[in-house]
């Protein structure tokens, strides 16, 4: 990255994609420094840790499967520590363009927006709407209701945090760092941004969002709103 510019740390959170990570790994490589990256093994069970061992990447492994929330707290973590402008995130599925993560960032480096999200539905992406994509939607309405800002895509893990709200986020009790991270970071008081992405299919492996989850995920993200709502009046000020 330009060091007339802001510097940031890309993490990639990684759980049993042995089948796609190396395509990711690739594309990120070819475009980003090494040392911009940190990819974030939680417990996989498949050979993805192998694959990052070999790429001579930096990346830090979980002993066990913590979960996507303890994943994004590892590399929040490690991104005050070292000090960066921020931390963006992309999935290790295959399913985010680096191009979008480029457009993220550039966004960061034009505004300074202290969260910056991708939405597959601000450029008429997903034409046909499905259960699913009905939820999301439903469920983005209703995060914008209580965040005061309009948001299209909540689920959307391409997204970008400025180093002014890593300490607000890490006090954060969540579920999946979507909903409850755009309401919190809103209320702390948090300059947000979303911009048009496309999302490729996915071309193996499972989505975290299986039909259980699908059923849970509102109920337990809404518990984890109004929990932090009522028991974290004030987040911590932004750094």
């Amino acid at each position: 990255m330009n060091s007339e510019k802001s510097t940031g740390l890309i993490a990639i959170p990684v759980y049993n994609e042995a089948k796609n990570l190396q395509s990711v790994l690739d594309k990120l490589i070819a475009v980003f420094p090494r040392e911009n990256l940190l990819f974030i093994d939680d417990g996989s069970s498949d050979t993805s840790r192998s694959i990052l061992e070999q790429a001579a990447v930096p990346f830090v492994s979980h002993p066990v499967n913590l979960g996507y929330v303890d994943a994004l707290r590892t590399a929040i973590t490690a991104a005050r520590q070292q000090s960066v402008d921020f931390v963006a995130f992309i999935d290790s599925d295959g399913q985010h363009r680096i191009e979008d993560l480029q457009r993220i960032i550039a966004e960061f480096q034009r505004t300074k927006a202290d969260m910056i999200l991708g939405s597959r539905y601000r450029n008429r992406e997903h034409e046909k709407t499905t259960m699913r994509s009905a939820g999301t939607r439903v469920f983005s309405w209703l995060t914008s209701q209580l965040a005061g800002v309009e948001v299209s895509d909540v689920t959307c893990g391409l997204k970008l945090i400025s180093s002014r709200f890593f300490s607000p986020t890490l006090n954060l009790l969540a579920e999946d760092m979507h909903a409850e991270c755009i309401i919190g970071l809103s209320r702390a008081g948090a300059r947000i941004v979303e911009i048009p992405i496309t999302v490729e299919p996915r071309q193996t492996g499972i989505s975290m969002y299986h039909p259980i989850k699908a059923i849970l995920y509102p109920t337990r993200t809404l518990l984890c709103v109004f929990i932090n709502m009522l028991f974290k009046p004030q987040l911590d000020k932004p750094e």
